[in-house]
């Protein structure tokens, strides 16, 4: 028996009836579940060739306060198929100025024999969680040195995820500086986060710390680049999650260019990395280096993940990681959120 809105009891029956999270009970189960682990599952198998994954659609469209847009990112896991959904993330920049989130969203999954719909989610917190994830899988494999001092760059949702994973998913961590152009928003996180051995403080320059960094997080939606190669320390790894944070001098001169999806990159000229894939200036994994290609993607992180691509960088090199943001992590976290929920009959029920 359930619950409905309005206080119906009836008994439940999956064609039927479709389960709703909302942002509450999503944040509450995401406490019980490893993210990194269900993330790195899904880098692995899509790596492998066991994943579905459609290119992005992108509408934008122009408002009073600058721009408006939705992105749709649906994907599909396992061989044969075991989980399948899609996520409908929109937003608006001047959404804070607003006292609301820059974005929200849905996640929708799927019935894998019938199509049906059986879990609708909130999705901004599904969103920043796995993006943090990613991160950290990329830290671990692929940062030069142990890392103990990390800035992150934006105090948003995703800034904030970073920042208390980086507390609890890397043992080495001892100091996070935050930074973000509300200066009140990065103390305010600083304030916030309280784990034992971990230091965050908040930074009104993070120019002053970079260059101290082990690891840099760019989270912000910034699309002027800003974040340069000399910003960077040697044996430094910079994971670029925003907009366009990093700066064409960073990702060509990177020591080692790594990122989640070749094809979903280099078909995104919205970014700077795409653009510079597109004008020839930085070619695929395994492509030689030329005057024209000035770089080249070494590596895609589900296939250091799952061993098909060894990538080793040395002590002083300078790493760049910019993940697209695949829709396969956002259903493996989701699958994982929607699990749970039916172990615990979290959620309320809609009917079709």
């Amino acid at each position: 028996m359930i619950s409905l809105p309005g206080g119906t009891v009836i008994a439940y029956d999956d064609s039927s009836m479709i389960r709703y999270l909302d942002t509450k009970t999503v944040d509450d189960l995401l406490t019980d579940i490893d993210v990194v682990a269900a993330v790195e599952a899904a880098q692995r198998d899509h790596a492998l060739g066991r994943t579905v994954l459609p290119p992005e659609a992108y509408l934008r469209w122009d408002v009073d306060a600058g721009w408006a847009r939705s992105l749709t990112l649906p994907a599909a896991l396992g061989v044969p198929t075991r989980t399948a959904g899609i996520k409908v993330i929109n937003g608006n920049i001047a959404n804070p100025g607003r006292g609301i989130p820059r974005a929200s969203g849905l996640i929708l999954l799927f019935d894998v024999e019938t199509g049906q719909v059986t879990t609708v989610m909130a999705a901004a917190r599904v969103s920043a969680m796995r993006t943090a994830a990613v991160s950290i899988a990329a830290i671990r494999r692929l940062a030069p040195r142990p890392v103990t001092h990390a800035l992150v760059v934006g105090a948003g949702p995703i800034g904030e995820a970073h920042v208390r994973m980086l507390c609890t998913a890397v043992p080495a961590i001892r100091v996070i500086w935050s930074y973000d152009l509300d200066g009140e928003r990065a103390a305010a996180l600083a304030s916030a986060v309280t784990v034992e051995g971990v230091a965050v403080e908040a930074v009104p320059d993070w120019r002053r710390v970079a260059g101290r960094a082990d690891a840099v997080i760019a989270a912000t939606t910034s699309t002027d680049p800003y974040l340069s190669l000399t910003d960077i320390r040697d044996g430094a790894i910079v994971v670029n999650v925003g907009l366009d944070d990093c700066a064409s001098d960073l990702l060509l001169g990177a020591d080692l260019l790594v990122v989640d999806s070749w094809d979903l990159v280099a078909d995104d000229t919205n970014r700077l990395l795409g653009r510079l894939i597109m004008d020839g200036q930085v070619g695929p994994p395994g492509s030689a280096r030329t005057a024209s290609a000035q770089a080249r993607v070494d590596a895609e992180l589900g296939h250091v993940i799952a061993g098909a691509t060894a990538v080793a960088p040395a002590p002083d090199d300078r790493v760049v990681v910019n993940p697209f943001g695949m829709a396969v992590n956002d259903i493996a976290v989701a699958t994982a959120v929607q699990q749970l929920a039916v172990e615990r009959e979290a959620g309320i029920f809609l009917e079709r």
